[in-house]
This record gives structure tokens, sequence and C-alpha cells, in this order.
């Protein structure tokens, strides 16, 4: 009997492949600049859902604003995340020489510093920006990074963004994978960094913190790591800073205090490292996906 989930799997992922080679024989500006812009527009269109949650999201957030001005930022907000997607796809073409051109890293001499005491960093960042040009400026500049990342469910496209991230010199470490909490320590005995997304809800360890006023769930991996080990802890994210630049905006290292306390530890330094990615979210709305529901798990749904 035919499956038609693999069948339509198959055709998403020779799909994204075809686009994927067409993009690299089109000038980088063009497709970056205007394709992503126009496929931006048309997905504000298609999109509706994805629209709607976006709209909904941000009035929360920002009450202050005009259903007029929400619906202009979800527009940009479309446009940009389509700007991410051909700016991965242009991964093949980025060169070291490429890569610096369009991007830098902030306090690059303090994270060189940290990498001194040979306890690694753990990097908590968000999808701010591209948060895959991040990772890529970093491992040109020298600095070792691995990355915790969700496989995707359809192999073909999980294998093809794996690879995109390898070329950069990115070390991958698939959270579904049994072993990915011994990959983890073992990346920081070698002394090099980890960087994790920590701004979703997801099905993970995590705890309450609070986010734009109100309780959203957030994973406490890293704060959990990072009080064990002992490591540097730096909050970095993309920031766009016009039409194909970025700049790697670093925090940090934070200075925290342990207590007696490991589990009201997690929760404040959890809560310390959201704070600064919600005041960075607040000046750059445009740059942050709000399509996700940030709140979707409930405090009364958490057993204790």
């Amino acid at each position: 009997m035919l499956d038609f989930k693999k069948v339509r799997r198959r055709i998403y992922y020779y799909g994204a492949y075809v686009f994927s080679k067409l993009v690299l024989i089109l000038p980088y500006k063009f497709s970056v600049g205007f394709l992503s812009s126009f496929f931006g527009r048309i997905a504000y269109y298609v999109a509706i859902e994805g629209a709607r949650s976006a709209r909904k999201n941000l009035k929360k957030c920002f009450p202050e604003k005009s259903n007029e001005d929400i619906k202009r930022l979800v527009k940009k907000i479309f446009s940009l995340e389509a700007r991410n997607f051909f700016e991965l796809a242009n991964f093949p073409r980025m060169n070291s020489k490429f890569m610096r051109n369009i991007a830098f890293v902030e306090k690059l001499d303090h994270i060189q510093e940290s990498l001194k005491n040979g306890k690694g960093i753990l990097f908590a960042s968000a999808h701010t920006g591209n948060w895959e040009i991040t990772a890529a400026i970093m491992a040109e500049m020298g600095i070792p990074v691995n990355v915790v990342a969700k496989k995707i469910y359809i192999d073909g496209l999980n294998d093809m963004l794996v690879r995109y991230r390898k070329s950069k010199n990115i070390k991958v470490i698939l959270r579904e994978t049994s072993d990915s909490g011994i990959k983890l320590l073992r990346a920081l005995k070698r002394g090099e960094t980890i960087a994790m997304l920590i701004d979703q809800d997801v099905d993970v360890a995590g705890v309450f913190v609070n986010f734009f006023g109100q309780k959203a769930w957030t994973p406490s991996g890293l704060a959990v790591l990072a009080l064990k080990t002992e490591a540097d802890v730096y909050v970095a994210f993309d920031q766009r800073i016009d039409e194909y630049k970025h700049k790697t905006v670093v925090n940090g290292p934070i200075n925290f205090t342990k207590t007696d306390d490991f589990d009201k530890d997690v929760e404040k330094l959890t809560q310390y490292i959201t704070s600064i990615l919600e005041e960075h979210i607040k000046r750059y709305p445009e740059q942050w996906v709000w399509f996700h529901d940030r709140r979707k798990t409930k405090p009364e749904e958490v057993k204790g």
C-alpha cells in the first residue's frame, strides 16, 4: 500500500534540494535581497495561521501598538524569515572571506579569554536575526562551536541542514540521540563551546520564568550544565545591522553566585538569561520568530 506520508516527505525533500541548487546559480544579493522579499510577501498571505499567531503574540507583548503597526511588523517578520532561508541556502558559497565580510562578533577577546580556563563555554541564544550566521561566524573566527539542534522529521532535509552547518566547521549534537548528554559533557571537557536556543516552549526539561510579563516554559538544560560544570555562560545572538550584514551581540560572561538551592539557582539563571533576550527582542521585534506560541505550556499542566 502506498505510504502517502513518505511520498509527501520525499516531495518536500526533492523540492528543497532543487531549490537549494537553483539559489546558488543566482547572484547572492538578488536571491537574498529581491527574491527573499518577494517570497516573504507571498508567505504572509499564504501562511494565514502563522500570520494570525504572530499578530496575536505581538499584540499581547506590545499592547500599545496599533493594529496597523502590528500588521506592518508581521509583514517585516515574514520578509526577514524568508531572508534567513535564502541565506542558509547560500551557505555552500560562503567561503572564509565572504563570511568575514558579512558578519562579525562582539567581545571576541572576552570569549577567547574564557576559553583559556579549559572548562568550555555555554552560549544561550535565541531565534533572532539569522541564528545560523551566529554559529558560522564564531566558527570562522576560530571558536570551537557545538550546536544543540532538534532533528527535522524529514531525514533528507535534516541531513542537508547538518551538512550546511558542518561546512562551516560547526559540530551538531542532535538532542534526540541517546548519547547527546555525553557529547555535551565531552565538548566542555575539550574546552569547546556549546550553543543552545532557549527561547521557545518545547518538550524538554524546563522551568517557568517571566517573559514579557507572563510565565513561559523555558528550557533549563543550559543552566543545569552551567551550574554543574562551572563553564562560563554567555548570551549571544545575531542582529541584522543592514540588508546583508550581521553582528553577533555578546553579553557575558555572566556573573552568577551559586547557593545551596540547586533548583532555585537553575530558575534564577534561566530567568536572568531570558531577561537579556527579552530586552533585545523589545528593541528589534521584527527580528524574532513571533509565530511560535511561547506560552503553550501552562503551569497547571506541569507536575511538580
